[in-house]
């Protein structure tokens, strides 16, 4: 089986669109940076529905689902308080909300794990990212969205 010259250099993925490229890693940096843990969730979701990436849901269920489970004991046990008074000794007032981001940081840390290959790829093959500031706004706002609520939640079991 041999190919001619003209076989060979024929371009073969004519006509073929590049697939979605996800957010930019620095709009899932400051994202995750300015709104916590839960926008982090959010703009690596989006990543993941973007590129259609159904496999991401399980990881991301745990890391929510841990997300949660940290921070209700952080507010709702014996340790949690104990940790929540050494962080505030070390740190000021503004612990919790520095807590706050450095969770959001560790969770970029696993969504750039998850999404390396896709992130490098988009990079080397120069594609057009979307518009990050829309994207990592939302993100943001659902993020604030969801820790209120959750907030809401923490101080109503508490009351319990």
């Amino acid at each position: 089986m041999s190919f001619s010259r003209d076989e060979l250099l024929r371009p073969s993925l004519k006509g073929q669109t590049s697939g979605r490229t996800p957010y930019s890693v620095q709009t899932m940096f400051l994202t995750s940076f300015f709104g916590g843990p839960f926008a982090a969730i959010a703009i690596i979701g989006t990543n993941s529905v973007r590129l259609k990436r159904s496999q991401d849901v399980v990881p991301l269920g745990f890391v929510f689902v841990t997300t949660v489970g940290f921070l209700a004991a952080l507010h709702l046990t014996a340790w949690g308080a104990d940790l929540r008074g050494y962080v505030t000794s070390l740190v000021g007032p503004k612990a919790l909300p520095y807590l706050s981001r450095v969770i959001g940081l560790v969770i970029f840390g696993i969504g750039y794990a998850l999404h390396r290959s896709e992130q490098r790829n988009a990079d080397f093959m120069e594609l057009d990212r979307p518009n990050g500031w829309i994207g990592g706004i939302v993100c943001i706002l659902a993020g604030i969205a969801v820790a209120f609520v959750f907030g809401l939640l923490i101080t109503a079991a508490q009351r319990l």
